[in-house]
């Protein structure tokens, strides 16, 4: 896992992030550091794929669970920073289900997404279901709508 503080002169807000993620030779969770900021700027973050948002004003506790949770896969961010529309909509997405919904993108079947990220046929099925579910898509394509729609790439 990798702590950017937003606040570093050479970070150049979500710029230097993404010369970070392009940087990484193999996808690592990416939390990023600063004040509290708008609502907005956390959205932009996570739809760059950002793994989370710590505050400065967090207690230890609270820096060592986020820690925990962006390690394990997950996503963190401190409540009053969601953005409601996106948590509603895309109840924030794996890496796994972005991994699956590039391969929609892409037009791939679920058996070539499943070969090129290394994995079961019936572990992309499951993806793509709680893929659709977490976009409240009925069908692939509509997922691909819904995320197009929500900003989700």
């Amino acid at each position: 896992m990798i702590g950017l503080d937003m606040e570093m002169p050479d970070m150049d807000g979500l710029s230097g992030f993404e010369k970070v993620q392009e940087a990484c030779l193999h996808p690592v969770p990416i939390a990023l550091i600063g004040p509290m900021v708008k609502r907005r700027i956390v959205r932009d973050m996570l739809i760059a794929k950002a793994s989370g948002y710590l505050t400065y004003s967090m207690s230890s506790g609270a820096i060592l669970n986020a820690i925990k949770l962006i390690a394990s896969g997950e996503i963190f961010v401190p409540a009053d920073m969601i953005d409601e529309d996106i948590y509603a909509h895309s109840r924030f997405l794996t890496r796994r289900e972005h991994d699956a919904l590039s391969g929609l993108f892409a037009g791939s079947s679920n058996k070539e997404i499943a070969r090129k990220l290394n994995l079961s046929e019936v572990t992309i099925k499951h993806h793509l279901k709680s893929l659709r579910s977490k976009l409240n898509a009925r069908n692939r394509t509509h997922a691909v709508c819904r995320a197009i729609e929500l900003g989700i790439n």
